[in-house]
């Protein structure tokens, strides 16, 4: 069994937002078949409840480096596979403590302004590249950039998969939250501007049972003019979001959730560690960004904003094509990847605009396009628009496949209608010529089972094309209509079985 060690604390100061992320891809490596254990320090567990929820095991560490290596140590009697650390407080001097019990060490960073000793770093930050890491982490470490790899609560992406059309026109409700502790109470001047702006309709706020300042929060609702609850440490973040046409919050991890459920966000920042996030939100057209210092202002600022359906409808498609909710997904891709024929690691990262020379080179190689729908080998300003429009479709996924860090092949997902309550996409694979037989489609198409596990996957495959008829019937898919299906885990059997076509 996979071993992974997260090191991530919290504190009514620090917020809970390393842990929470931490535990988001705990849960995606949970499912296929990891055990995680939290080092965390004491104020951690009564500051994030949702820690001892997980299930996982905890333990508590001190703060200094060589005390909780040697905690650790003691409590494995061999190396881990990963230790997994999400922490301001700590560089390359601990990390290199940390070889004596992991394999291989995953940083998660969002702020590259130290050193470190790692094997792997995520920064999910919006128009974060890992060039911005040059000279900070070893010649030989993988980077993972982007929101692309956020780390959201795999529940975010079952979101998007089930609730894909855009029906914000016919939410009601105000969404504010300024992470789960807001130490600088941030949720009362988010208040006094949503006040000042008289936007009307239901206001949720949400906080955590450690925030400093819940008493006072409540006190302010009491005099609220209108509909307004306040929600502690609430488990329906996502239902409240979707019930949300706005959101006023924070630049943090949080932001990234409203992006995913294509909620537009007022952004305040109210850490300097949230700058570059709020900025790259506000750069990709997916957020506004207020100062809460002038309340007046930011009354004027907001009410402006609602105004606006067509810029509000912007905003949300912005956010949606940001982040999709498969962050976990992907990072979990990169620390257990599917294997080639030859046992290369292979995983799915997101397709770019930089991806639109090397996509057409493989379009127009011999034979690439002769099963195709449209058999046509495009030209270059033809692909150009074809890339275009689908990079800023949210419902489509598209994906390079890559073995041993080099791009391979490319994996599309495009929405199609629900099958039997079940989301559903159609799934068509790429392979780089010079990746022929050398097994990328078979982990392409396990990958993509892997990105959206609770949907069904269907191919429309030509009858001659006897390549791809054997890849798919190898990877579990049945014939379904005129084409190809391959359900999610027990669903095949469960649909058969209703229909009357197994018996016992």
């Amino acid at each position: 069994m996979t071993s992974i060690v997260f090191r991530a604390d919290a504190s009514p100061e620090i917020g809970a937002g390393h842990v929470m992320r931490c535990l988001a891809l705990a849960k995606v490596l949970s499912g296929l078949g990891c055990k995680s254990v939290f080092a965390v320090s004491p104020q951690t567990p009564a500051t994030v409840p949702a820690l001892e929820r997980a299930g996982h095991e905890i333990q508590i560490v001190d703060a200094a480096a060589e005390d909780s290596v040697k905690t650790l140590t003691r409590r494995f009697a061999e190396p881990v596979d990963w230790i997994v650390v999400d922490h301001y407080g700590i560089d390359a001097g601990t990390e290199s403590m940390f070889r004596r019990l992991a394999r291989n060490i995953m940083v998660i960073d969002d702020l590259a302004d130290r050193p470190h000793d790692c094997d792997l770093l995520l920064d999910q930050g919006p128009g974060r590249k890992s060039d911005d890491y040059a000279g900070l982490v070893p010649a030989h470490a993988d980077m993972l950039a982007g929101p692309g790899y956020a780390l959201l609560d795999p529940a975010y992406g079952t979101y998007r998969d089930r609730n894909s059309p855009d029906e914000s026109h016919r939410r009601a409700g105000i969404f504010v939250s300024f992470g789960a502790t807001d130490p600088r109470n941030f949720t009362v001047r988010g208040l006094d501007a949503l006040e000042g702006a008289a936007l009307g309709g239901p206001v949720n706020v949400v906080l955590g049972a450690a925030a400093p300042n819940c008493e006072a929060v409540g006190t302010r609702l009491k005099s609220w003019g209108g509909e307004a609850t306040l929600h502690i440490d609430t488990a329906e973040i996502i239902q409240l979001l979707a019930d949300s046409r706005l959101a006023v919050g924070a630049g943090g991890v949080s932001a990234l959730e409203r992006c995913c459920c294509g909620v537009p966000s007022v952004i305040a920042v109210t850490a300097d560690n949230q700058r570059a996030t709020a900025d790259g939100l506000r750069a990709a057209g997916a957020a506004e960004l207020i100062d809460l210092d002038d309340i007046a202002n930011a009354s004027i600022a907001i009410a402006d904003f609602a105004a606006q359906p067509d810029k509000l409808a912007r905003k949300s498609v912005a956010g949606k094509l940001l982040c999709d909710g498969r962050g976990g997904r992907r990072v979990a891709m990169a620390l257990m990847p599917e294997r080639s024929a030859n046992g290369a690691p292979v995983r799915l990262r997101p397709a770019t605009t930089e991806d639109e020379n090397r996509v057409l080179a493989w379009q127009q190689s011999p034979g690439a396009r002769r099963f195709a729908r449209n058999p046509d080998v495009p030209d270059a300003t033809t692909h150009a628009a074809w890339m275009k429009k689908t990079l800023n479709d949210p419902e489509v996924r598209l994906n390079i496949i890559e073995c041993e860090r080099r791009d391979a092949g490319l994996v599309r997902l495009d929405r199609r209608p629900d099958r039997d309550s079940f989301p559903a996409f159609e799934v068509s694979i790429l392979v780089a010529p010079d990746q022929h037989r050398a097994g990328i489609g078979k982990a392409g198409l396990a990958l993509a089972r892997r990105l959206v596990p609770g949907a069904v996957l269907l191919a429309a495959i030509h009858r001659d094309n006897s390549a791809s008829l054997s890849l798919f019937h190898g990877a579990g898919y049945i014939a379904d209509g005129d084409g190809y299906a391959s359900w999610p885990a027990g669903a095949s059997h469960d649909r058969l079985a209703a229909k009357g076509e197994i018996h016992g």
